[in-house]
């Protein structure tokens, strides 16, 4: 891939080349990830996951394979462009290779961490079978968010590969602080002022305190909540301006004839409210139907946020892929001492702050 030092290739990663630089090199230094010695398959998405492959490269990987693929956030042209731009800031584009779709067997076999992250999956048994026996899996997400369908965890068991979550509140991390800001901005962009706006927050997981208590910060007006029948919810409803939700593992619409509330009785319960979507299905046609406004839109099916991190920025992004980065790096280290892929995913999850096991 040919490198470039268009400053104009990392527009859309979401800063100019020297805080998209200094964002990679302090992640790299915070985290000590030394990739030395390894390669790594990713992936080169669209804005700020354009940056996953320099990061590896910064870390000294001897070689990145970066997959894209066309889509809707952008051309697999552009995603490479900005990927290999990135890659110049460390003087290290001719260590990247750029592949349009899915990885080849030669691709896989030649590496020692893959990553899950979107144009790298599906991690099945197809892909699995062709990769080395020390390589590893870390999850650019933590343990609770895998997804079957993303990684075949049972796949990765019986040919040994270890898989490792990625503990977003570890101290040298902390990305996921950054949910709360992200969800102000999806209120915000929805037309609402934060400040002294009324939320409902319904959410049984680990997003709702993390979110309820930045927008409290931000002047909201907050009940935090995980069902929708108490006096004290239906109170707040009746008052609400949004009605925010963050239900990230309910595989059932949370809105809709099978879930917590219908659209009907929203509507009867909370005149006026507009539903956010952080995480967690909907049936956006019900809800529309009745005149309740929905955002963002389109919406997204279950077991999925409605927008990323990168919404708000680069930053968690980076931060978050060093940190995964750093969690393959740990368990491909300990996997080549001869270590089997259960006693890496015992050791490291118990030894560290950072690797979180799997299920």
């Amino acid at each position: 891939m040919a490198a470039t030092q268009d400053p104009k290739a990392l527009d859309l990663a979401g800063g100019t080349p020297e805080r998209i630089r200094r964002l990679i090199s302090n992640s790299v230094t915070r985290l000590d990830l030394n990739l030395a010695g390894l390669r790594v398959l990713t992936e080169a998405g669209s804005g700020a996951y354009a940056l996953t492959p320099a990061i590896a490269l910064a870390a000294g990987a001897d070689e990145v394979i970066a997959v894209s693929r066309d889509s809707v956030y952008g051309a697999a042209v552009d995603n490479l462009e900005s990927a290999s731009a990135a890659a110049q800031l460390f003087q290290a584009a001719d260590r990247l290779t750029g592949i349009v779709g899915r990885p080849s067997a030669i691709d896989v076999a030649r590496v020692d961490i893959i990553t899950n992250l979107g144009f790298v999956r599906p991690i099945d048994e197809a892909l699995l079978g062709h990769a080395k026996s020390t390589a590893a899996v870390p999850l650019m997400c933590e343990a609770w968010e895998w997804r079957e369908g993303d990684v075949d965890l049972a796949a990765c068991r019986r040919l040994g590969i270890p898989v490792l979550g990625t503990n977003e509140d570890a101290p040298a991390v902390q990305v996921f602080a950054f949910c709360g800001p992200l969800a102000g901005r999806l209120i915000f962009d929805a037309g609402f002022e934060l400040w002294h706006c009324s939320v409902v927050v319904l959410s049984p997981d680990r997003f709702g305190p993390v979110i309820a208590k930045w927008l409290v910060q931000a002047g909201a007006m907050v009940h935090l909540t995980d069902e929708l029948q108490s006096s004290e919810t239906c109170a707040a409803l009746a008052r609400a301006d949004v009605l925010l939700l963050a239900d990230y593992g309910r595989e059932s619409a949370v809105i809709g004839r099978a879930g917590v509330i219908t659209a009907e009785s929203l509507a009867a319960a909370a005149p006026g409210v507009t539903v956010v979507q952080f995480a967690g299905a909907v049936d956006e046609e019900a809800l529309l139907d009745v005149g309740i406004p929905v955002y963002p839109r389109p919406t997204v099916g279950a077991v999925r946020m409605a927008r990323t991190l990168a919404h708000i920025g680069p930053r968690p992004v980076v931060e978050l892929h060093a940190a995964g980065l750093k969690v393959g790096e740990l368990a491909c280290r300990a996997r080549l001492t001869g270590l089997s892929s259960e006693e890496v995913e015992s050791r490291l999850s118990t030894e560290t702050d950072l690797c979180q096991r799997v299920r």
